[in-house]
C-alpha cells in the first residue's frame, strides 16, 4: 500500500508541475501578445519622433512653443512690473527708451507702461484665443468631416459639404470683420466669430481623407462584423486622420493669432487697457516712427509666435508622412 501511496503522490506531484510549467509558458504567451499589441504604436511612435528630431528647424519651432506655453502660463510671475497690464498710468516714466534702464529693458509706452510686461502678457491673450478658437472648431470640423465622408454622395455628404463650400467661399478676416461688426467689439465676439468660420477647414481635410479610406479592407470588414456607424467612423477611420489633423492645428495657431491681431489692429478685437499684441501694435503705430518701440516689441512678438508654430507644424507634417 505504502509502494502504491507513494507512486500516487509522485504523479500528483509531476502533474502539478507540469500544470505549473504550463501556466508559466501561458503567462508568457499572453504577456508576448500584449507587447506585440502594444509595440506597433510605441514603434510608430519612435519613428516619428525620430523624423521629427532629425530636423533641426522642428526643433526649433518646438522650442519656440514651450517658450510661448510657458509665457502663457507663468507670465504673470516673471514680468517685472505685472501691475502695469492693465489700468494704470505714470506720465513721469512716458515714452522711456528701451535699453536706457534695466527696469524698463523695452522701454515704456505714453502711459509709461512697460512694454515687456504688456508683451509677455499679450502672449496668454493670443494663445487664449488660439485655445477657444480651436477647442470651437477642431471637434465641429472633424465630426462633420467624419459624418459627410462617410456618406459620401448622399444627401447628408452634399448638405454638410455644401455648407462647408459657402463659408470657405468668404474670405476669413472678411467674415470674422462682418460678424465682430454687428456686436459690441471685444476678444469674446472675437473668439465666437473666428470660430464660426474656422471649423470648415478641418471639415474639408478630413473629408478628403475619409473619402479616400471608405472603400478600403479594413473599413469593409469592419462594416461585414457588424461595428456601428459612430465605431468605424471615430475608430477605425479618425487615427488614420490624425497625422493631418495636428499639421493643421499646429499650423493654425499662428493664422488665428493673424486674425485675431487683424481684429483688434481695427478696434474690433480685445479693448483697451487689455494687453492684446494686436491692440498693442495699433496703439504703437500712432506714435511711429519716433517710437518705434511701442509697436515693434509686440509685433515681433507675433512674429515670434507664428514662426514657431509653423516651423513646428511642418516638423509635424513630415513626421507624420506615408511610410510611416
Amino acid at each position: 500500500m505504502s509502494s502504491e501511496s507513494k507512486s500516487i503522490d509522485d504523479k500528483m506531484e509531476k502533474n502539478s508541475n507540469e500544470k505549473t510549467e504550463d501556466d508559466h509558458i501561458e503567462e508568457e504567451k499572453v504577456e508576448e501578445l500584449t507587447e506585440k499589441k502594444e509595440s506597433p504604436w510605441k514603434d510608430s511612435l519612435k519613428r516619428k519622433w525620430y523624423r521629427f528630431s532629425q530636423n533641426p528647424l522642428s526643433l526649433v519651432g518646438l522650442s519656440i512653443a514651450i517658450i510661448t506655453i510657458f509665457l502663457t502660463l507663468f507670465g504673470e510671475y516673471i514680468s517685472p512690473h505685472p501691475e502695469h497690464a492693465f489700468y494704470y498710468s505714470n506720465y513721469q516714466d512716458a515714452f522711456i527708451e528701451p535699453f536706457q534702464t534695466m527696469e524698463y529693458p523695452f522701454g515704456t509706452d505714453e502711459y509709461g507702461r512697460d512694454v515687456l510686461t504688456r508683451t509677455i502678457f499679450g502672449f496668454r491673450y493670443a494663445m487664449t484665443m488660439v485655445v477657444v478658437v480651436l477647442t470651437l472648431s477642431v471637434p465641429t470640423g472633424v465630426t462633420a468631416g467624419l459624418v459627410a465622408g462617410y456618406h459620401k454622395d448622399t444627401w447628408v455628404d452634399t448638405l454638410i459639404m455644401r455648407i462647408a463650400d459657402v463659408f470657405i467661399a468668404v474670405p476669413p478676416l472678411v467674415l470674422a470683420l462682418s460678424i465682430t461688426a454687428m456686436v459690441d467689439p471685444g476678444p469674446m465676439y472675437a473668439m465666437l466669430a473666428v470660430s464660426l468660420m474656422w471649423w470648415t477647414w478641418y471639415t474639408r481635410i478630413v473629408y478628403n481623407n475619409v473619402s479616400s479610406l471608405v472603400n478600403e479592407e479594413f473599413i469593409k470588414s469592419a462594416e461585414i462584423m457588424g461595428d456601428s456607424k459612430l465605431h468605424i467612423m471615430f475608430s477605425e477611420i479618425l487615427p488614420n486622420c490624425t497625422g493631418a489633423i495636428l499639421t493643421k492645428a499646429t499650423l493654425d495657431v499662428g493664422w488665428v493669432i493673424i486674425v485675431g491681431a487683424s481684429l483688434s489692429f481695427v478696434g474690433l478685437g480685445a479693448q483697451a487697457p487689455t494687453p492684446d499684441l494686436g491692440t498693442m501694435v495699433a496703439n504703437g503705430a500712432d506714435w511711429m516712427p519716433g517710437r518705434w518701440w511701442v509697436a515693434i516689441f509686440p509685433a515681433i512678438a507675433i512674429s515670434f509666435i507664428i514662426l514657431g508654430f509653423n516651423l513646428l507644424g511642418d516638423g509635424i507634417q513630415d513626421a507624420f508622412e506615408e511610410g510611416s
